[in-house]
Formats: structure tokens, C-alpha cells, sequence
């Protein structure tokens, strides 16, 4: 049975996960308010089955042709949106898979798994210098420092302010918000400046050979990318590249506040970083809700007639805690071994860089465990972004026992 009242993400506030047990437990799907004035209401599906069937199921698209073209040209009138379009994560085949197969095979596991010991090293190398501060934030010291010397080398560009340019990823972000009025003017601002310095970065000749942005290009001068294909997908990654390992360490280092046996396991070495990791962006989902997919057609969706041009919104969050799947359900359990969470997503949308989001960290773990022991999250100094989609920390300074 579906719960007739509607779903609304806006009033939940930061504990949302208690509504989205409810809603699990009560069908697991819901029509609610639109996630963004440019479509009407939508429906939310909140059990892991659902979500996993609505992120693979073949009807249910970015932006298909027919009743959606209307919206569509509503969205990418805004400047932000229409770059952003161009990227893999907003397109549609046979656009997706044209712009996603010369990337695939740069971050496959076995190629992602050599990177390992550069990332510890770094990680390592960070925390080293963050404790000798007398104020240490592990997301400004650790995490987004950390985020961008990989983007460096995945991409193969050079980013010498990785502190100001992660801020403008996080302002870009506020394009792909859930919100029920228009995009905001300041995240169009950063979405330009992320575009005029990946432009210059182009013309200076500043792309190292074998990176992601060199094979992006290679494209372009193959003619099977147009220039503005390659650009977008170097912002979007320039932001996705970073937020899922920003936003997810410092959730982590929230929920082992929350969940003193667990941190145990880490600091007594019976639980492994990788394992670690993999746990905490089950239970940590920096991302909680995929952008809403639209329907191509009118089908049955799970006994529900879903009509041409509606959304379906997929509740990652909701589904990385459905106890169906995963026994732990809302409760952190370092020692789980179940694997199959959908923070990365699943089918044609699936995370590009998720193996490496993955060492990241478990790197940064390790490093926080091993160079900076006795630490404690300052709880009553964390700040919180300000986000309905994204879920993550501002700020996450550290005290020392």
C-alpha cells in the first residue's frame, strides 16, 4: 500500500532518515512535491528494489524526446544546466555511450587499485602537516586536498587552488539541486568560471598526455566530440570527482562519533580500511537522491501507471538502508560485508570513478587513524551544507584528546 499523502523532501530537514523508513515500510514509493519547478510532481521510490529498478529501467531517461522536450528547454535555458547537459551524467543514449566508452576503460578496478599507494601517501603527507596546525579541519586539510591531487592526475590537468575550485564545484552544484523555486544566480557564476578555466587550461596546451582530459580531447580531434562535449565533462568530473569522497569522509567521521564500537574496530585494526569504506558510503550516502528520471512513455511502473513526461526520483539514501538487503538497516556496522550499495548508483548511469572514490577513503582513514590518533570531531563547531540533494560537511574541525 503506497501512502497517499504527499512525499516533500524540503521539510525534512537534516535527520531525514526516520520518513524514510517510514516510507519503506509502507510500500516503498510515493508520490511527492516536484523536485524542481520544471517538472510536476513526482513520484519517489524509496525500497532498494525500487530504486534499483528505476535507475535501470529502460523507459525512464534524463531527458527523452516527445512530452519532456518542453521541460527540457526550460532547464537548459538556464547556463549552468545547459553545460551540464552535455556531460555523460545528463545525457541519454546513444549520446551516454558515445561520450562514456573512450572514458571506461581509464578507472576500471585493477587500473584504480594502482593508485592506492600514491593516495595513502598524499593522505598521509596531509594529515602530517594538518596536526601540526593549530586548527585542523578535515575536510578543508584532508578530504578536498586530497580529492583534487587525484583529479589532477586522473585528468592529467594541474590545479593549483584546489580549495577555491572545490568551492566552486559546491556552488556549481547548487544547479543540480532540489528546489522548488529556479537555480540559483551564484551557481551559474561558478559554473563559468569552472568553464573558463577548463577553456584556458585547452588553449594554454596545459592537458598532459594520457590523462582523461587528453582522451576527451582526442575525441574532439577525431570529430566524434564536439569541443563543448569535452569541457563540459571535465566541469562535471571537477565536481563529481570531489564530492563524493568530501561529502562522505566527513559523514563518517560524524557516524563514528555516533557509533563508539565501531570507531573501536578501526583503531584496534580488526576491521580493514577498504571494508571500512565501503560500509561508510552505504551508511554515509553523500548523494541522496538521483536526479529525477523522466519517463520516455507511458508503462506500469511496480502496479503504478506512470505517464509520459513525469518523474520517478530514485531515494538512493532510503535504499542504502533498506533492511532487506542490508541487516544493519540504520545502524553502522564496520564488519558488514555486504556490498551491494546504490551510492554510486546502478545500470547506464553507474559512477565512472567509483573504485577510486572507494580508495580514497579508505586512504583517508587510514591516514586519519594512524598519523593523527586521539582525534575528535568538534561536534558543536560542524557545519552542515546547506542541501536537499547533496549530503555533507562545510566544515569538520578536529580536537585532540
Amino acid at each position: 500500500m503506497i501512502s497517499a499523502k504527499l512525499f516533500n523532501p524540503f521539510a525534512l530537514g537534516n535527520d531525514r532518515f526516520p520518513e524514510f523508513a517510514r516510507r519503506r515500510a509502507t510500500g516503498g514509493a510515493a508520490w511527492g512535491e516536484a523536485p524542481y519547478p520544471e517538472v510536476g510532481q513526482a513520484y519517489y521510490v524509496f525500497s532498494h528494489a525500487l530504486v534499483s529498478k528505476a535507475l535501470k529501467h529502460p523507459s525512464l531517461l534524463q531527458a527523452p524526446p516527445g512530452a519532456y522536450q518542453a521541460t527540457r528547454q526550460k532547464i537548459t535555458a538556464n547556463y549552468a544546466l545547459d553545460l551540464l547537459t552535455k556531460s555523460m551524467m545528463l545525457s541519454d543514449p546513444p549520446q551516454h555511450l558515445q561520450l562514456r566508452r573512450p572514458l571506461a576503460g581509464s578507472l576500471t578496478p585493477s587500473l584504480s587499485a594502482r593508485l592506492f599507494d600514491s593516495l595513502l601517501s598524499t593522505a598521509l603527507h596531509l594529515t602530517q602537516k594538518a596536526t601540526e596546525k593549530p586548527d585542523f579541519d578535515a575536510v578543508r586539510d584532508l578530504a578536498v586536498p586530497l580529492s583534487f591531487s587525484t583529479l589532477e592526475n586522473i585528468l592529467g590537468i594541474n590545479i593549483d587552488n584546489p580549495w577555491s575550485m572545490g568551492e566552486d564545484a559546491q556552488c556549481m552544484a547548487k544547479a543540480l539541486e532540489m528546489r522548488p523555486k529556479g537555480v540559483d544566480p551564484d551557481a551559474n557564476d561558478a559554473c563559468r568560471r569552472l568553464e573558463l578555466w577548463v577553456s584556458s587550461a585547452i588553449d594554454k596546451g596545459a592537458i598532459r598526455p594520457n590523462g582523461m582530459a587528453a582522451q576527451m580531447l582526442a575525441e574532439v580531434e577525431a570529430g566524434r566530440w564536439q569541443r563543448d562535449d569535452a569541457v563540459a565533462n571535465i566541469v562535471f568530473l571537477l565536481f563529481a570527482g570531489q564530492a563524493t569522497v568530501v561529502d562522505t569522509f566527513g559523514n563518517a567521521l560524524v557516524a563514528l562519533e555516533c557509533f563508539p564500537d565501531q570507531r573501536k574496530l578501526l583503531e584496534d585494526g580488526r576491521v580493514s580500511w577498504l571494508s571500512a569504506a565501503e560500509e561508510l558510503l552505504r551508511y554515509c550516502a553523500p548523494v541522496h537522491y538521483a536526479g529525477a528520471r523522466i519517463a520516455a512513455n507511458d508503462f506500469d511502473f511496480d502496479g503504478v501507471a506512470i505517464r509520459a513526461g513525469q518523474a520517478v526520483v530514485p531515494v538512493l539514501a532510503s535504499a542504502n538502508r533498506d533492511a532487506a538487503v542490508f541487516p544493519a538497516g540504520d545502524q553502522l556496522d564496520l564488519s558488514s560485508a555486504v556490498p551491494s550499495t546504490l551510492t554510486f548508483g546502478t545500470g547506464l548511469h553507474v559512477c565512472l570513478g567509483q573504485h577510486v572514490a572507494r580508495l580514497e577513503l579508505a586512504a583517508l582513514l587510514e591516514a586519519l587513524f594512524t598519523k593523527a590518533g586521539g582525534w575528535r570531531l568538534d561536534l558543536l563547531r560542524v557545519v552542515r551544507r546547506p542541501s536537499v540533494l547533496l549530503y555533507g560537511l562545510q566544515t569538520a574541525p578536529l580536537i585532540f584528546a
